[in-house]
Formats: C-alpha cells, structure tokens, sequence
C-alpha cells in the first residue's frame, strides 16, 4: 500500500474515533430520560462507519443521525431544565472545535464527580479532558522526475501554509481502588483547517519531445493555477490536519497530513497537464513526558525533512514539513464589576513605529512597561507581542515561556520575519489574571521594514520586491503571475531592464510563460524620482476621445507604482495570448503595431498607421502600447496602501 493510501486509511481511523465519542458523550447527557433511539443511532452509526472507507459517505451520515440526537437534546432540556450543548456541527472550523471541547469538558467535569463513588473495578474507567490548541504546518517541497540522468520532464516547486485550531484530548484512567488518577496519560489531537494559502509555487513540464535520440525536451509548459480540493475547507473538511497516534507504553507520533492540492499547466489555450502535491505529511516520534514538557512551555515548532523518505516517494530531497503548535487558553471572563486593581502600559505607545535595522541580519527591540495599581500584582503582568515566522525571539530578562512576565521585559527580534503579513498594524496586549478574572489593556503599534535593503531571508533581491510580490498587488486584475527580479530568466542582451527609466517588461519570445520581468526601481529611475519611486504614465483610455488629444499624465507612488508596472506587463502578455494564439503572424499586421489588422477599427485606431495617437509623446512604440495604458487608467491610487510598509513608502509618515 502506497504511503498516500495508508495515510488516508489512517486519517479515517482517528475520525471514526472521533465521531464515537462524540456520540458517546452527547447520548450520555439524556440516556436517563429520553428514549432508546439515539443510542440505537449511535450503533447505527458506528456499524456504518466500519463498513465505509468513503469519508464523505460518513459526514452525511453523521449529518443526518445528529438530527436525532438533536430532537432528544431538546427533550432533555425540558425534562430536566439544564442547558445541553447542541450535536450539530457549528458554522465555522473555530466554533467548532469549541462545540466538542465543551462537550468532552462538560462530561470531564460531571464524570470526575462521580468517580469517587465507584465500587472497586478491576477495569479502570476512562476519561477526556479537550486542551484548545491553534497553530499551522508549512511545507517547503517540491517534485522533480527525469526523462533520463539530464533531461527534466517534470518539475514543480511550493511552499504552503495551512492554519488549524484543534483540541488535545488527554485520556486519564481512575483507578477505583486507591480513589485518585493514574499518572500515565494518552494523547489524541482532533484538529480542524481554518485556511490553506499557496503561498508560492512554480515549475514546468515537457510537453514535446525532440525526434531524435537521445531525446531532449523542446518545449516546457509552466504551471500556473492550481485547485484546493473543496474536502479541505469547512464544513466539507477531511479533518485531521494533525493528528496524535498513541504508540505503545509511552510512546506517540505527531502526524502532520498535507492538504490535497492540485497544480496545472497551460500551454497558450491548447495544452493543459496537472499533478498533485508529492510531499503528503510528516511523522515526528516523541515520549508522552517530551509532550507534556513541550505543551508546558505552551508552544513549539518543529521541522521534519521529508524528501525522498523512500524510492517510491516523490518529494524531492531538501523538502520539509515545519509544525507550530500553541496551547490556546480559554480566556477567563472579563470582570464585570473590577476590584480597585488596574493596569497601565507605559511603552509601546499608541501607533508607536518600529523598524528592523539596515543590516543583516536585521533586529528589530520592542521595550515592553506596565504598571499594575496595586503594585504587587506587577509580576503577574502577561504579554502577548506580535508573532512574526521567520524571526526568532529573544527575552531580556530571559524565560522559557511563549509569552513573557513582567512589567519590564525587553524583546529582540533577530532576523525580518518571512512573510508581508507580520508588517503594519499589531498589537500588544498586558494582561493581568486576578480571581479567575481579566484586566486587560492593549496598544497598537507599526512594524516596518527598510525597503530598499536585502535582508530579508532570500537574501537577493530588495525587501519592497520580496515583500510587495506576497500582495495582491502582485496579482494583476486578480490573476496569479510569476514575478522575476530586473533581468532574471531573461538573456542579458534582450533584457531591456538594463536601460534607464523601463521599470518592467514581457518579452513574448524568452520571458517564460506568464511571467513578468520588474526593473530594479532604484537603478531605473531618475535620481529625484527614486525615493518615492514616482512613475508617470500617459492617462490614455480609448473611449474617452478627450484624452487622446491632451497631454494629461497621470503619478503614481511606492506600492502603486508596482501595481501598475505588472498591470501593463501582465496585459502585453494576455494581448500576445489572445491576438496571436498560433504566434505573431505578419501578414495579418501590415502596420507592424503587434494588433491584427481587422480589430483596429472597432477600438478606434488606424490599421495603416503603427501609432495612431500621442505621436508627438510616445515616438518608438505602436498601437498595442496604447492598451496597455488603457489598461491601468482606472487603477485608484492608494488601493494596495495596507500592503506597503517599507520605509520610506506609503505609511511611513
């Protein structure tokens, strides 16, 4: 059996588990005074779910037997008059998990109660305790095969992110002699997706072969879409994004599952190919008490290389699977009624600015101060600062928690954090626990990044292109693109980036499949336009005949100058795949302006003129220039501002 097959089989064990004791907990809430029926749909239930591999066959029949459980919850309720948690699946992944977490808590309270009136068993009874955990699993990998020793015939490359929320269930045995818990316990994790992003991907395959020996591939078609399978997302949800197998004695396995994604290629309109992700989980073996140690700490990360594990397997070599795993606790109750207790942050300020340092790597120091009236409470002070993946956290005075105490504590960040998202806006929160009470007071603060420096964790190109192509003004009209740095991918004597004032380019000839060169910004530019990377372009549209006859121009700035630039590259490409599918053909261009002939009239130009308008401004380029301003004259301005958080740039005042 293939490993992807006996994954599966085992992700639909831990479910039929799950669903069990589900229904095991929620019947025993009115097993004593409701009807016989719902624990006749729990056997109902269980003998199916033994009978069926198919996992959406089990949700639907878990759908429609909770609808019995339900009608007897609403019996329960009026017979008994206490509140009972409802048996059908919330509406969304968080509620969810909390919905089970109470159920299994609620049984873990009542049954504890009840344990010290046992008569003396020789089979010691059982009992769940749900911990809120949250977290997310990154997969850095790829596949690769070859036709022979040389020659790639298929190659693909990603990173995905996919985030989760879950509960850890610690099963505890009562020994009904000695009236107390025995110390071994066994772990379980129910865990739920709550968002899968492809956050990078590329890769090609041969689509021709050369006739002649020895073979050698003559054309690749590049992937550029992909598709989540709708079983990952809520409430169709496979489930099992981590999970937890008990071994023997005192012996587990985190088991960590990819998402099922598949990834397509395009050849013009023609040709389409697709495979599936290759690295599907990781297995990280661990004692019970490393566990419990790392739960204590109150969170962990941990990375597994998982390529080429067997010969069967095609993941390549270098690709790993990083988990990060947080016990969430349940917030206690904010005080209604506080004591004469209160709590003052001192620093950060509000809408304070940080940045991370010019070198690399760069750090970036937050210094934490509170005050707490009265003062004695001031070491109970609990601080939640920004997570940023990537950057690694550093206390003063040190602690081996995943939030630092103390109304004084300074916090180091070393190293900018890999993702766009862990800029601009983020909050510090001080927290004081009092008497199973919360006082809690929170400030915002801006976190930015030297733009123009290259010490982000790829290290090569400037921090405004690592972040900026992370954004959606990376996605030109929403569409999804590949971004390449000045010159890259493109030989040296083509590559047009390599004259002042071009700030991007499409070369239909050598840029690959949908990809769009952006020039090095702050080489490109006339020096006074560099620090606000100021462009102008013409402001041209079609159907407004007023603007083919001014001169009006229009500005744009920072993050919106890398909108626009992939906007106009990225309809240069979508013009040469939609006028010229079978490649530019001359004879149906007698102009020479890159538009068929016969579709200039209908947009207004001259089919016997190569530039039909702004001839005065725009000498050396043709009508089809004229579409790719067009195309960007209804861009707003400050749309993508959220996203920019260079310094200097479009927040940094």
């Amino acid at each position: 059996m293939r490993e992807k097959e006996k994954l599966e089989v085992k992700v639909i064990e831990r479910k039929i588990f799950l669903f069990s004791t589900l229904f095991f907990l929620l019947i025993a809430f009115y097993c004593n005074s409701s009807a016989q029926s719902p624990i006749e749909e729990k056997n109902k239930f269980n003998l199916f779910a033994q009978e069926t591999i198919d996992f959406n066959e089990l949700m639907q029949k878990y759908k429609e037997s909770i609808i019995t459980i339900d009608e007897a919850n609403i019996k329960t309720e009026e017979i008994l008059g206490i509140p009972v948690i409802t048996s059908r699946p919330a509406d969304t992944p968080e509620k969810e998990i909390k919905r089970r977490r109470d159920i299994l808590n609620m049984q873990y309270g009542q049954a504890k109660q009840r344990f010290e009136d046992l008569e003396n068993q020789e089979e010691e009874p059982q009992i769940v305790e749900a911990i809120p955990v949250e977290g997310y699993i990154v997969i850095n990998g790829g596949e690769k095969r070859f036709y022979d020793s040389s020659h790639i015939e298929k190659e693909l490359f990603y990173r995905i992110k996919e985030t989760f929320v879950g509960n850890i269930l610690v099963v505890r045995k009562y020994n009904t002699y000695k009236k107390e818990f025995e110390k071994n316990k066994e772990y379980e994790l129910d865990s739920l997706s709550t968002n899968i992003k492809v956050e990078n991907f590329y890769g090609k395959t041969c689509i021709k072969w050369s006739y002649f020996v020895p073979k050698f591939c003559t054309r690749y078609a590049n992937f550029i879409h992909y598709e989540i399978n709708k079983g990952e997302i809520y409430p169709n949800f496979y489930s099992g994004v981590v999970g937890i197998d008990q071994l023997e004695k005192d012996q587990l396995e985190i088991v960590a599952n990819t998402p099922e994604i598949i990834f397509y290629t395009k050849d013009g309109l023609h040709y389409s190919d697709s495979t599936k992700v290759g690295c599907t989980s990781g297995r990280w073996k661990l004692t019970n008490h490393e566990l419990e140690k790392l739960l204590n700490i109150g969170s962990f990360k941990i990375t597994k290389n998982i390529g080429n594990v067997d010969k069967s397997s095609s993941c390549i070599t270098g690709s790993t699977i990083t988990l990060y795993l947080k016990v969430k606790k349940d917030e206690p109750e904010k005080c209604k009624e506080p004591k004469s207790v209160n709590i003052e942050i001192l620093s950060p300020s509000e809408g304070e600015r940080y940045i991370f340092t010019e070198q690399n790597p760069g750090t970036l120091t937050l210094e934490l101060r509170a005050k707490t009236t009265p003062v004695k409470y001031e070491e109970s002070i609990e601080w939640e600062i920004p997570e940023m993946e990537g950057s690694h956290k550093v206390f003063q005075p040190s602690s081996g928690l995943s939030k630092p105490k103390g109304p004084t504590v300074k916090v180091t960040y070393n190293g900018l954090p890999t993702h766009s998202e862990s800029f601009g806006k983020q909050k510090v929160k001080a927290r004081l626990n009092i008497d199973g009470c919360s006082l809690e007071k929170t400030r915002e603060i801006l976190i930015f990044y030297p733009r123009d420096e290259k010490n982000n964790p790829q290290g090569r190109y400037p921090n405004w292109f690592y972040y900026w192509k992370q954004t959606p003004a990376a996605m030109p009209f929403g569409q999804n693109v590949r971004l390449a740095f000045h010159c890259d991918s493109i030989p040296i004597d083509k590559c047009v980036c390599l004259h002042g004032g071009v700030v991007g380019q499409y070369n239909p000839y050598y840029s690959e499949h949908k990809t769009i060169n952006v020039c090095d910004l702050n080489k490109n530019l006339e020096p006074q336009d560099r620090q606000n990377f100021t462009i102008r372009l013409p402001a041209i549209k079609l159907s407004i005949p007023s603007t083919l006859t001014s001169r009006n121009f229009l500005t744009y700035t920072h993050i919106d100058t890398f909108a626009v630039i992939i906007m106009h590259e990225f309809t240069h490409f979508n013009n040469a795949l939609t006028f010229w599918t079978d490649g530019y053909n001359p004879e149906k261009d007698k102009d020479g302006d890159t538009l068929p002939d016969h579709i200039e009239a209908e947009l207004g130009l001259n089919p016997e003129e190569k530039l039909s308008h702004w001839k005065d401004t725009l000498q050396g380029t043709d009508d089809e220039e004229l579409l790719t301003l067009e195309a960007t004259y209804d861009y707003p301005s400050g749309k993508f501002d959220k996203y920019d958080w260079g310094k200097p740039g479009k927040n940094w005042k």
